[in-house]
């Protein structure tokens, strides 16, 4: 049996539809490209987009690739930005440390323990974003992951399907040298 021209035409066109419809709704598509490719600055509105879009695609990316991959992929670009030291980083329920591209160095810490003042509560605050029961987006004053000076930073996060483990996007503002 052979199909007609037209059936041939309509199936190519379908399926060239179908394609650019998955493209647009993939980290692959672009998305994660373009924002890699802004910088925020020290605008606090910029920055708190680019912490939204970040989190956004990179939970559709550990939804779609998986959660090994995704977090092999987040520790290089376009996942992780020079600009803003925009990256991903997680940490568990009870304030272990489990993943930062930005300060791998605290990996494997109690947050909780850490003596400043921020980093008490930076445990709670992502908890409480990953969870809806606090705000969306935080902020703190922390080392920037590119020049080590205190910079104010936007976090959001996002709960696992483990419900043990929760994955934030950070960004700081961009303070010239």
């Amino acid at each position: 049996m052979s199909l007609s021209a037209s059936s041939k035409v309509a199936f190519f066109l379908a399926l060239s539809a179908w394609l650019v419809i998955s493209a647009q709704g993939s980290p692959k598509s672009g998305a994660i490209e373009n924002l890699h490719a802004r910088t925020a600055g020290l605008n606090s509105e910029a920055l708190r987009r680019d912490v939204v879009e970040l989190a956004r695609l990179a939970r559709r990316h550990v939804e779609t690739e998986g959660l090994v991959v995704a977090l092999d992929e987040f520790k290089r670009k376009p996942w992780k930005r020079q600009a803003n030291g925009l990256h991903i980083w997680g940490v568990t329920m009870s304030g272990l440390s489990w993943y930062d591209v930005g300060h791998p160095d605290l990996v494997g810490i109690d947050v909780r323990n850490i003596t400043d003042i921020e980093g008490r509560y930076w445990a709670r605050l992502a908890r409480e974003s990953a969870e809806g029961s606090g705000a969306r987006v935080f902020s703190l004053l922390f080392p920037h992951p590119e020049t080590e000076l205190s910079a104010r930073s936007l976090h959001t996060c996002f709960l696992l399907k483990d419900g043990q483990r929760i994955l934030c996007a950070g960004g700081f503002e961009d303070v010239p040298r």
